[in-house]
């Protein structure tokens, strides 16, 4: 994830160089917002995003807006119930799914404008604010009494009575929504950012960078008794896709 990261960083950042030899025929237009989202995907999980951008000056844009992610644990590894097909796969000592929101404040600063059509706007992005840690209880069916089993119970994971031979499979993913647990917490990051549309008042493009989330306590997402320790630190190399509109607010 990382080695693509800098791939894209430096065959965007040379495009857009070379863009600045032709320039746009129409007259500059100075716009006051700007809004848009998209993908997120990083080296533990995936997620989206919106953003909400006030221009400062041509150069600078202060940004509001969230990050919605799951993040996964290093340790995990997909299983399967050996006996029967048709069960759904799940992840053998996870007791926590962890999800991450981000209200989000900064602002993105442009270092090369886009001068033409088929030209890269480059800029970098210092972002920060909370970060809303959410756990949800893992649930499995659970097969009973043994190999072939007489029927299934839907239970709360526990690592001390659940093992192999007993999993038949992972659960729907709506129970344990009333048990959601809350992690306070704050989160740092920054990116280069590439916007590629072709029109003046759209926004198209790519971000690439890197988060800092820490929360108060280690986030429980695996069983410390099957040998993976549970980290208050998440630190991860992201990509983001994504577009939008510039705007004045009269329009």
């Amino acid at each position: 994830m990382y080695k693509l990261l800098v791939f894209i960083v430096m065959l965007l950042t040379a495009s857009a160089t070379h863009a600045q030899n032709e320039l746009y025929d129409e007259p500059l237009v100075v716009y006051s917002r700007q809004m848009y989202g998209g993908g997120h995907l990083h080296s533990s999980g995936l997620g989206a995003f919106y953003k909400y951008g006030v221009y400062r000056n041509a150069k600078k844009v202060m940004i509001f807006g969230v990050d919605a992610l799951f993040m996964r644990h290093p340790k995990e590894v997909r299983s399967f119930n050996p006996v029967y097909d048709e069960s759904r796969s799940y992840v053998y000592g996870k007791t926590n799914n962890f999800y991450i929101v981000r209200p989000t404040f900064g602002y993105k600063k442009i270092i090369t404008d886009k001068l033409r059509r088929s030209g890269v706007q480059v800029g970098y992005s210092l972002l920060f604010g909370p970060s809303i840690g959410l756990t949800k209880p893992v649930y499995l069916e659970i097969g009973y009494p043994s190999i072939p089993y007489q029927y299934l119970s839907v239970e709360r994971y526990d690592p001390n009575r659940h093992f192999f031979d007993d999993i038949y499979g992972r659960a729907s993913g709506l129970n344990g929504l009333n048990e959601l647990r809350f992690h306070p917490g704050g989160f740092i990051k920054f990116a280069f950012n590439f916007e590629y549309a072709n029109e003046k008042d759209r926004l198209k493009g790519l971000e690439a960078g890197v988060a800092l989330d820490a929360y108060t306590s280690n986030i429980p997402i695996m069983a410390e008794q099957q040998g993976a320790d549970n980290n208050q630190f998440f630190l991860t190399f992201f990509l983001n896709f994504f577009f939008g509109k510039k705007y004045n607010l009269n329009q």
